[in-house]
């Protein structure tokens, strides 16, 4: 994974281990994020020491409360993993920070290392103009579109000799999730 190859020379140098598992859910026999919190334990570890959420393409109003519900779970795990909420979109403002659930959740539960990223705020805070560019007509958020305003690869991309290879690295989403190049940016 991005965050493996992203984090492990760093554990390794402070000589610690790092295992990075992912556990996927389809939906297709209808789980949902309002479901899935309590399975943690079951898809990934009961050993864990940071759960990475996202669910954010299918939630829907309400969906903080499932949120709450996976951190309150996470506390009555044996490490008491901290809880990272991915999400994929989240424009300029504060990754929707200023709704007043996101906010509580913040201020509620950040003192148990709960935190919200947005990938595409981060992108907006680097200083790139994706509002001018959308109207000029380049969508960097669009499905298959290769380069973030930053970068058009991936850092092992750059790496790559194969011109198709390294450009499907450079994609920032795939669809509602994101591409090579969006998963960097999480992971950085």
């Amino acid at each position: 994974s991005q965050l493996q190859r992203t984090l492990f020379s760093v554990f390794q140098s402070a000589g610690m281990n790092l295992i990075v598992q992912n556990a996927g859910e389809g939906g297709g026999c209808g789980d949902t994020h309002e479901n899935q919190v309590f399975c943690i334990t079951h898809n990934v570890s009961p050993d864990v020491d940071i759960i990475h959420y996202s669910w954010t393409y299918f939630e829907k109003g309400g969906a903080e409360k499932a949120r709450e519900s996976l951190i309150r779970w996470g506390q009555q795990m044996p490490k008491r993993p901290m809880v990272h909420h991915l999400v994929a979109r989240g424009k300029a403002n504060t990754c929707e920070g200023d709704s007043k659930e996101n906010a509580m959740l913040d201020n509620t539960y950040a003192a148990y290392g709960y935190n919200a990223f947005c990938i595409q705020t981060g992108l907006y805070f680097g200083g790139h103009d994706y509002d001018k560019e959308q109207e000029e007509g380049i969508n960097r958020f669009g499905w298959q579109h290769v380069g973030d305003g930053y970068h058009n690869t991936t850092r092992y991309g750059e790496l790559e000799e194969d011109e198709e290879r390294r450009n499907g690295l450079g994609t920032v989403y795939r669809n509602w999730h994101p591409g090579p190049l969006g998963f960097q940016i999480a992971s950085d």
